[in-house]
Order: structure tokens, then sequence, then C-alpha cells
């Protein structure tokens, strides 16, 4: 497919395929917020992607099981698709503590279908995260809905 004329819809599914990766810590959703013309064979888009941030570095069991944190950015496209060039936020101390915290807490609800034995009590509910194993055989972490009480 070509780029150049790409709906934002296009350009969204092109970036979240594995072809061409951006790095291995950076995963979709990816929203294409705008886009430019860089010359005459060449396109900019500003988007937001996720970031991986692993749950527990110290953590043998949970080292390699990311949540994923919303960054904005912007990526170049050459009118064949492939990447030209990127430049992503980084989370900052904050943002990666807040993502780490939040993680832990629904592993230990037992909030996390596939991480119910790290569990520090019983589930109130139905699941509303589940582990997955994306193409690139990264562990993630996503939700799947929500429980209301």
């Amino acid at each position: 497919m070509g780029v150049l004329d790409a709906r934002p819809d296009e350009l969204e599914a092109l970036l979240s395929q594995p072809a061409e990766p951006l790095g291995p810590e950076l995963t979709g959703p990816f929203k294409v917020l705008s886009v430019s013309r860089r010359g005459a064979d060449a396109i900019r888009c500003e988007v937001t992607a996720c970031r991986l941030v692993s749950v527990d570095p110290e953590d043998p069991a949970l080292r390699d099981v990311s949540v994923p944190l919303p960054v904005a950015g912007w990526i170049e496209l050459h009118g064949d698709g492939s990447v030209a060039a990127s430049s992503m936020a980084e989370p900052g101390r904050g943002e990666l503590q807040e993502a780490r915290t939040f993680a832990r807490d629904l592993i230990e609800q037992g909030s996390v279908r596939g991480l119910s034995d790290r569990s520090r009590r019983p589930l109130s509910g139905r699941p509303t995260h589940e582990l997955h194993t994306d193409a690139a055989g990264r562990r993630v972490i996503r939700r799947i809905g929500y429980n209301l009480r």
C-alpha cells in the first residue's frame, strides 16, 4: 500500500503490523492524530501509541510481563510504508512508577487472568484484564472488560 495518500485509519493499520517494528517496547493501538507531507516521497504522522513497561524488573516472575503506557510522538514514513524516522516520548519516572503500581495492584487483587496464582485474595467478580502474548512473543497485560460493583 502506498502511504502518501492513505487515510489515517489505513496508516493506523499499517503501523500496527509487526513487519516494521518501531522498537521492542512500542506497541499499539496506534492512533494517527495528523499527517503532513515531507517532500515528494514521505509523510510525517503525529501519533499516540503505547510503550511497554516491565511490571517489576526485580521480580523474575514479573520481569517479562509488561503493561502498556500511552505515549505520543511522530513517525515519518517513506512512500512504500517503511519507517524513515521516529521519535516517541519517554515516560517520566513518576509515570513508570504509577503504571507499575497499577499493574501490581491488579495482579494482587486477582484481576489479571493468567496471573491469578500471584493474587493475595480471591477475586470478587470477573477478571478485568488478562495476560496476552502478542505476535512478537511479549507478555502484556491487556484490559478485557470492567468489573462494576
